[in-house]
């Protein structure tokens, strides 16, 4: 059966499809099976940038180069890589709006760059970023590098914002790699789990580093605990109740928690996918 044409208000299994190869290259599209306009847009890009008439119509060739497309992280799941990804600046319109922008999130981070790149706590930025970003921009960056970043210096830098392109190469090609080899060692049995599974905890230790100890009276590694506890003794199916459990440790931040609680339907999702349940 030929495959079938897709435009701008189609919906179905088809677009969702359609929508998950987009995200290979950073679209950062939800996979919700609505041909709207970032769904076009996506297309439209990805078209021209494999030299197709930039149509936005998903026609045969346009199917032929989707399929070809590689994903962006052979160790977890390219569902896993965009929630990561949209987490961190939301959608591609947020990103090009404000987060291009040098940003200081608050507290003892650095000022933060493309996906979640603390210049702060990397200590690989020039290695990253050579190459990729004007030279003007690179200067203007490298005194951050170590330092706790504040409101003013995040001012002052923008004038040199991180394209996404840029931004997304480094996520998927330096930054993943090195989270993906952290979680690794901080979970027994990582590569036994269901891809969508390691990509939650990759998420994760994303998020919250890979510590297991801390000197907080409310003791707030010890989720970090059970789930390797629980991973140790091959019972993944008690994560997804550990990383709600988690959602005490932020009463007043529902990102966070909405994080946790969207982790753990991702988590469930692949453990189903795979029959671990």
């Amino acid at each position: 059966m030929p495959d079938r044409q897709l435009t701008r208000g189609d919906t179905g299994s088809d677009v969702e499809q359609v929508q998950g190869m987009l995200n290979r290259t950073g679209a950062l599209l939800d996979e919700d099976g609505s041909f709207g306009r970032g769904t076009a847009v996506a297309v439209q890009v990805c078209q021209t940038q494999h030299g197709l008439p930039a149509s936005s119509v998903v026609d045969d060739p346009t199917w032929a180069m989707l399929r070809a497309l590689p994903e962006p992280c052979p160790d977890i799941a390219t569902t896993a890589v965009n929630f990561i990804a949209q987490q961190e600046v939301s959608n591609r319109a947020h990103y090009d709006a404000v987060v291009a922008l040098p940003d200081y999130p608050g507290g003892d981070s650095g000022i933060t760059i493309g996906v979640g790149y603390d210049l702060r706590m990397e200590t690989g930025f020039v290695d990253d970023w050579n190459n990729l970003l004007p030279a003007a921009t690179m200067a203007a960056l490298r005194p951050c590098l170590g330092q706790q970043g504040t409101s003013a210096v995040a001012q002052a830098l923008a004038g040199f914002p991180v394209p996404w392109d840029p931004a997304w190469t480094v996520f998927v090609s330096k930054s993943l790699p090195k989270y993906v080899t952290a979680t690794r060692g901080a979970f027994p049995g990582f590569d036994a789990l269901p891809m969508l599974c390691r990509g939650v905890l990759v998420s994760l230790v994303y998020n919250r580093g890979t510590a297991m100890t801390d000197d907080s009276p409310d003791d707030r590694r010890k989720e970090m605990r059970e789930i390797r506890d629980a991973l140790q003794a091959g019972n993944p199916a008690a994560v997804p109740d550990l990383l709600r459990a988690m959602e005490r440790l932020w009463p007043d931040a529902r990102g966070l928690r909405d994080r946790r609680e969207a982790e753990a339907k991702l988590f469930e999702e692949g453990l189903a996918g795979s029959g671990q349940q």
